[in-house]
């Protein structure tokens, strides 16, 4: 009588465990465009544990990255994007475009700051900001 019980017991964490998991092939496309001087936007609004595809494209004639270790520490980067990040960046040739898919991290009123850490736009203070509401 009691075994009933128990398998539905034991089922449903892997039923909740089915139901958490990203629907990585939806999402609001944000575009981030990266140029010699800046990032635009430079300020881009995300809301908390919602879905969103980045779009991020070198349009310079020379490499950028985009630095973000807190936010790709706290946001959810589909497996299969996920090698576009390395050391908690994305680095983009000159021409170059990424699509990462991601889940925004779920702390409200958060921001995250984001750089590019090549040398000559690091001294030019190019940055922005990823803001979570």
């Amino acid at each position: 009588m009691f075994r009933p019980l128990a398998a539905l017991l034991l089922a449903t964490p892997a039923i909740a465990t089915a139901q958490a998991l990203p629907n990585w092939n939806k999402g609001t496309p944000v575009n981030i465009t990266v140029s010699n001087a800046r990032f635009s936007p430079a300020r881009i609004i995300l809301r908390s544990g919602e879905h969103y595809i980045l779009r991020i494209r070198n349009v310079s004639d020379r490499r950028h990255n985009l630095s973000a270790p807190e936010f790709f520490t706290a946001a959810r980067v589909a497996p299969q994007d996920s090698g576009w990040v390395t050391d908690d960046k994305v680095d983009l040739k000159p021409g170059q475009s990424a699509r990462l898919r991601i889940v925004a991290p779920t702390t409200r009123n958060a921001v995250y700051a984001f750089r590019s850490t090549n040398l000559l736009d690091a001294a030019g203070g190019m940055k922005g900001q990823f803001v979570v509401r």
